[in-house]
């Protein structure tokens, strides 16, 4: 389902969008692992702590890592929406561009609730962080996968959000447990979450 404008008909109190960085700035081989079964552990806490709409950036990564196991939820608890956030208008060219896995859209664009397509190109100054802000202020909380790092659109978000009042929670990947590690042994941050 595609739906161009802007307009919010989810609950605010029960949604939270997902930032973090993408696939080659993400650990390798068990790392990756290890990444994905932290991030899955804190999904499934975020489901039962009553959050049920999760908007995702629709990126390669943290974003289709979160947006497979959703899918996964959901086929568990139907009240699970998972709405993807387009940047813009030409974003499978932008995927070609940069030679990412133009499957991995398709098959976020195909099981997804609601896509929403922002305006512009993907040539267009700050389209990135623009999407990362509409998440943030449809969301009452945040689930960050990233390094702590000011040059990182994923760490810019999570400042955002937590500068808008949002309970976060924000798994550190600059401060990486060592295999094998538990979802417990990883350094995360959370206010509120």
């Amino acid at each position: 389902m595609t739906q161009s404008d802007a307009q919010n008909d989810t609950p605010w109190e029960s949604s939270i969008c997902i930032t973090g960085h993408r696939f080659e700035k993400l650990p390798k081989d068990d790392y990756l692992q290890a990444v994905k079964d932290v991030l899955y552990y804190h999904l499934d806490y975020a489901v039962m702590a009553g959050f049920t709409h999760f908007y995702v950036g629709m990126a390669e990564g943290i974003d289709y890592i979160s947006a497979l196991h959703l899918f996964e939820l959901r086929s568990k608890n139907p009240e699970i929406k998972v709405i993807g956030i387009q940047p813009c208008t030409d974003y499978e060219e932008f995927f070609k561009v940069m030679h990412y896995d133009l499957s991995h859209l398709r098959e976020m664009q195909n099981r997804l609730d609601k896509i929403i397509v922002l305006s512009g190109t993907w040539k267009d100054k700050g389209v990135f962080l623009r999407r990362n802000k509409f998440m943030v202020q449809r969301s009452s909380a945040i689930l960050a996968v990233c390094k702590k790092s000011m040059h990182s659109g994923s760490m810019y978000t999570l400042h955002y959000a937590r500068k808008k009042g949002l309970a976060y929670c924000w798994i550190r990947l600059d401060l990486l447990p060592k295999l094998p590690a538990t979802p417990k042994m990883w350094t995360v941050e959370r206010n509120g979450f």
